[in-house]
């Protein structure tokens, strides 16, 4: 491996992760805009016409609505992550949008991602690099995500958020399925001043905090 306390080295990967991201999301980028044009044009097509009641495009609406937050969260998280990140990282943040495009595939073995935060949760933000935090969270997810066998959906990959006095920790398990760090990003991530720690399903990442 290159040099890694080389800025464009982290850099590059961080967009060579990006990009595998974004492929397995396209799908639902493209889903999800497809969804809000049926719908409107149902809605127009029914609004055309005096004799039919309002009532009759609710459910149409509603569907376009749906999707239309969908794409929303999708977009945020598309446009955040492709910016360069902001001093000190805010460690929750970054989780969810990561997790909303690892969750979006085109793939029905794929996993959805989950987040939950601990209610007693502090500041998340931390003195780690920004690119250095995004691979750390999105290395391990994108892997454990990945579904191998289309006929059977992999179980749900759960992160959990919490803060400790010194540390943001963040745990990532799945049912039966190993969650690790990719050995590929391992140097970096400790170069970067990243800990974690593995057993057999579970994951858990601290990072200083700010």
């Amino acid at each position: 491996m290159t040099d890694i306390s080389a800025p464009e080295d982290v850099g590059a990967l961080w967009l060579q992760m990006l990009q595998r991201a974004m492929a397995r999301a396209a799908h639902d980028v493209k889903d999800a805009l497809n969804g809000v044009s049926v719908n409107l044009e149902v809605i127009r097509s029914r609004a055309e016409r005096p004799d039919m009641p309002a009532a009759s495009v609710l459910q149409f609406a509603e569907a376009a609505s749906n999707q239309l937050d969908r794409l929303t969260r999708l977009l945020d998280a598309v446009l955040v992550l492709g910016r360069s990140e902001r001093q000190p990282v805010d460690i929750a943040a970054t989780l969810r949008r990561v997790a909303t495009i690892c969750s979006a595939s085109s793939s029905n073995a794929d996993a959805a991602v989950t987040v939950t935060e601990d209610g007693m949760l502090d500041s998340t933000a931390s003195r780690v690099d920004g690119s250095v935090a995004r691979i750390a969270l999105l290395a391990p997810l994108l892997e454990a995500s990945t579904g191998a066998d289309r006929s059977t959906r992999a179980s749900d990959l759960a992160c959990a958020l919490s803060t400790g006095a010194d540390a943001i920790r963040v745990t990532m398990s799945a049912a039966e399925r190993r969650v690790a760090m990719p050995e590929q990003v391992a140097e970096i991530l400790r170069a970067g001043g990243v800990r974690w720690t593995e057993d057999e399903n579970t994951l858990s990442l601290f990072f200083s905090r700010a």
